[in-house]
């Protein structure tokens, strides 16, 4: 069973800020306490960093923020407003990135990017090529999967952070199978986003420093 962890914001009550509240969170997977009374509260710009051993529960806190599974007890609000009574609206608000890629092998980067447009029901805000430029991968849109490397995949699954409008990212390991430059492009896009007034929760085993950019932690597991 998990300590009680809570990351507080200092910032002042503005209601022109997105904020995503967490109160009192409880997963039980197999008759097994992951973690409980998980609470905290994020606005425009924040970012955190779940802590924690393997299995403390960090993919599961991640995969219930993301509405893709339920958690035993505790809240969670979207703009003062439980995602219950709002979900369509919080999920258009969300970008989740998980474990694995989500992509296809027989598909271009290209083709990857349109299948990601068509399931999230929304248009780009840009040309998709330009979601490929911002993660390094610039000549590379009508290369299929199967001849790309594993950190160049990772960046195709990373790439659709950037065609949608989405103010929440939630990144499990986003930093899986990249080489020291993939993780500094993905923590520039990160400290753009939070600079742009999203909001970024992400679990990693990697040391990582954003400029210009606090990182909050909470930690799942006894410490």
């Amino acid at each position: 069973m998990m300590e009680r962890q809570t990351a507080q914001d200092d910032h002042t009550e503005d209601a022109g800020l997105s904020q995503l509240e967490v109160s009192g969170l409880e997963c039980i997977r197999q008759d097994i306490i992951l973690f409980q009374d998980i609470s905290f509260k994020l606005q425009s710009g924040d970012l955190l960093q779940v802590d924690g051993l393997n299995g403390s529960g960090k993919s599961s806190l991640l995969r219930i923020l993301a509405g893709l599974m339920q958690q035993n007890a505790g809240k969670i609000s979207w703009q003062r407003k439980e995602i219950s009574t709002c979900r369509y609206e919080y999920q258009q608000e969300l970008s989740y990135i998980g474990h694995l890629n989500g992509v296809k092998d027989a598909l271009t980067a290209l083709e990857n990017l349109r299948v990601m447009v068509a399931l999230a029901g929304s248009k780009p805000e840009f040309p998709l090529s330009k979601a490929l430029d911002q993660i390094e991968l610039v000549g590379m849109e009508s290369i299929p999967l199967s001849r790309m490397s594993a950190g160049q995949k990772r960046r195709v699954a990373l790439a659709r952070l950037f065609i949608t409008k989405a103010a929440i990212w939630l990144l499990d390991e986003p930093f899986t199978s990249l080489d020291a430059s993939g993780k500094l492009v993905i923590e520039r896009l990160i400290a753009e986003h939070c600079a742009c007034g999203g909001i970024i929760i992400f679990s990693t085993h990697q040391p990582m420093e954003i400029k210009d950019c606090s990182i909050m932690h909470i930690h799942l597991g006894k410490k």
